[in-house]
């Protein structure tokens, strides 16, 4: 019996069944993916239990504003003394978290659970939507379902739902846009197109990191040859209509409470101060002390993941690095006010401070490719393993996929912008996992052809 090289027909002895069309090897290897989703479902809600999450369930922000939404203060913050309207977190997450404060009980373990299962199954779909996203790129079967496979039981996709976050959402909206851009181009049609448009600017007003990417698609659009002029100008329309109606009414709201034109967020220069200025680690974290990271490397075999949460909640932040002087500033201002005074914090340091902000950047670069070696989560022996694997056979696959022509072009600018965006400003471990289950693609398609490479070479020598 012999598998041809893009896994379509199967041929055997004249007297048996001779052949499996490509439609029902299709359906077949869709059926693996479906199961590896429910295998990634249950490990997630397994992990879940067994980390008994919903104890330190790291809500950040997600959680002062849900409750603030429920006790009817609107999408209100409290910070450096103020309280009201903000922008400090999308709208998303926080407005589903009320939904489930409301539904469950506020700041109630019920709540957490519950949303600790919605990222489950959306960390299930993320492993469907691997298998899909590696078939786009132009991977064989057998690579889709390995990439599948990887991302159903990778460490820090399976720990990543046990926090009460958007990062699972995230990346299932990434996988997602990445997915439907290239259905679109492929079929030239309106309806895939408005899907894109849809999912696109549903993420990014989940993480405006994605602002630039889904702007920077719409002048793809108008540059793409292989569509008439028609065509490429109804859907530069169309993303613009969607971006209106996606992320106006939020900015709208911004601009009526703020004062100003908000699209997303309101805490950018925040964010760059955090990671930049006399004591930035290039992350929102200040660098850990001798002790604690004698401790944790000491304890990095062990996967003690109460301890490692209870250490990142006393952990110092950025704040406290603030003189008398600085906070005298920031007391009591309005986030507006407080964008301003950060803006000129930061601008003031990077300007005075060249070099040290560029030796900033290029941690930023080292720990998003790799590992926040300032972050206690990361002191895992299995986290740190695993993502000093993906870096370096996602960086073989990269290569290999970039020599097999697949369609990089769309994932690339994606990753590319985000990636230019955490190097210039600020980073955390959690923006990496959004991009895991790609570099699982190119992970997945360098083993399988060093695999085949190996098993050549065995047979060789055996003959």
């Amino acid at each position: 019996m012999v598998l041809n090289s893009g896994s379509v027909a199967l041929t055997g002895p004249a007297k048996g069944p001779a052949r499996l069309t490509p439609s029902r090897q299709g359906g077949r290897q869709a059926r693996w993916a479906l199961l590896l989703a429910v295998a990634a479902l249950v490990l997630r809600l397994v992990t879940i239990g067994a980390l008994r999450a919903w104890e330190r369930p790291n809500a950040i922000e997600h959680k002062a504003i849900a409750i603030s939404l429920l006790k009817g203060l609107g999408f209100s913050f409290g910070s450096f003394g103020y309280f009201g309207p903000t922008s400090v977190q999308s709208p998303t997450y926080p407005l589903l978290l009320a939904a489930l404060f409301g539904c469950f009980g506020a700041d109630s373990a019920a709540a957490y659970v519950a949303a600790m299962v919605l990222n489950a199954v959306l960390g299930a779909v993320c492993v469907y939507l691997t298998w899909r996203l590696a078939l786009a790129l132009g991977a064989e079967q057998k690579v889709a379902i390995i990439a599948a496979g990887a991302t159903a039981i990778w460490p820090s996709q399976v720990y990543g739902v046990t926090h009460v976050q958007a990062v699972t959402m995230i990346t299932a909206g990434v996988l997602a846009t990445m997915i439907l851009w290239r259905r679109a181009r492929e079929s030239g049609q309106l309806q895939p197109w408005l899907w894109f448009c849809l999912v696109g600017t549903l993420t990014a007003l989940t993480e405006p990191v994605l602002l630039p990417p889904m702007a920077f698609s719409g002048v793809l659009v108008l540059l793409w040859r292989e569509w008439s002029w028609r065509v490429r100008l109804r859907n530069a329309l169309a993303l613009f209509l969607c971006a209106c109606l996606v992320l106006g009414p939020w900015s709208l709201r911004n601009r009526l409470v703020h004062g100003v034109w908000v699209p997303v967020k309101n805490t950018f220069w925040t964010n760059v101060w955090k990671g930049n200025n006399d004591s930035a680690t290039g992350t929102d974290r200040l660098p850990l002390s001798a002790e604690i990271r004698w401790r944790l490397c000491k304890e990095a075999l062990c996967f003690r993941d109460r301890s490692m949460r209870q250490m990142d909640e006393t952990d110092p932040r950025p704040y406290s690095v603030l003189t008398e002087e600085q906070m005298r500033r920031l007391q009591g201002q309005t986030e507006t006010a407080r964008e301003r005074v950060f803006k000129e914090y930061a601008t003031s340091w990077i300007r005075s401070h060249p070099l040290a902000y560029a030796r900033l950047c290029v941690i930023r670069l080292i720990k998003t490719l790799w590992m926040d070696w300032d972050n206690p989560k990361s002191f895992s022996i299995l986290f740190i393993l695993a993502r000093t694997l993906l870096l370096v056979l996602s960086i073989c696959g990269l290569l290999s996929a970039w020599r097999a022509r697949w369609a990089l072009g769309f994932p690339l600018m994606v990753v590319g912008l985000c990636l230019l965006t955490y190097v210039l400003t600020i980073t955390a471990g959690r923006f990496a996992l959004t991009f895991e289950p790609l570099q699982l693609c190119f992970a997945s398609h360098f083993a399988a052809g060093f695999a085949v490479r190996c098993g050549g070479a065995v047979r060789w020598r055996g003959d």
